[in-house]
């Protein structure tokens, strides 16, 4: 009933911050490039020192081909992108990025709520050390369009990872596809992190990149002694 709950609160925080996100706008150039840089840190140690062993653990006590499902979140989300790019014009463009966003973005957040219950299940420190970049992702993820107008369907999409949290405490899924939504969040988190994320160039900041780096990485291995 403990793991549930948890699980309940850390989807509903994913919720209100999805939701407030839409409001909220960093106006500060320099503050950006510095949360950018701190996030991107966090998130790519998570991914390759957690969240990608935990998958590769877990694939491989069932078969290997559930590591396709990595490519195919990586390669999915790119496609998508690139076809709106390509088939519409500027005037378009805004309208379809806002639909791919808001449908893409309820699915892949329904499939975060389903995954944090199967950390949950796991320990409390799995879950919250998942929610975080989750957390992350969900506040930074911009693309150029729009929030929705109408404040019905904006907290309907909010909810998304409340609604997967649910799902999953309610119905107990076969192993393999549990595994299998982790290795498509890995591929999704891949892309966006890569592709959005950790700035290029001259953008950003290495020292913050290093410090998002180092606390995380400190977390992560505090974690597997506890």
């Amino acid at each position: 009933m403990i793991d549930a709950y948890l699980a309940i609160l850390l989807a509903v925080i994913i919720c209100v911050v999805f939701y407030y996100s839409k409001k909220f706008t960093i106006q500060h150039e320099e503050w950006k490039k510095k949360i950018f840089s701190f996030s991107a840190g966090v998130s790519i140690t998570y991914i390759l020192l957690e969240l990608f062993p935990t998958f590769t653990e877990s694939a491989l006590s069932i078969h290997k081909i559930l590591f396709i499902s990595i490519p195919v979140g990586f390669i999915l989300h790119h496609i998508i992108e690139k076809e709106i790019y390509k088939h519409n014009n500027r005037r378009e463009l805004v309208r379809m990025l806002t639909l791919e966003e808001h449908v893409f973005s309820f699915v892949y957040h329904f499939t975060i709520g389903i995954i944090l219950v199967t950390f949950v299940k796991g320990s409390a420190a799995e879950a919250i050390l998942f929610s975080i970049p989750m957390l992350s992702y969900t506040f930074l993820s911009n693309l150029p369009a729009s929030p929705h107008p109408l404040k019905i369907k904006a907290v309907f999409l909010a909810s998304a990872t409340l609604f997967g949290t649910v799902l999953a405490l309610l119905w107990t899924m076969p192993r393999w596809l549990e595994i299998s939504l982790i290795g498509v969040a890995v591929g999704v988190l891949l892309f966006t992190v890569i592709r959005h994320h950790i700035p290029f160039g001259k953008k950003g900041g290495v020292g913050y990149f290093t410090v998002g780096f180092l606390i995380y990485s400190a977390l992560i291995i505090l974690s597997w002694y506890i």
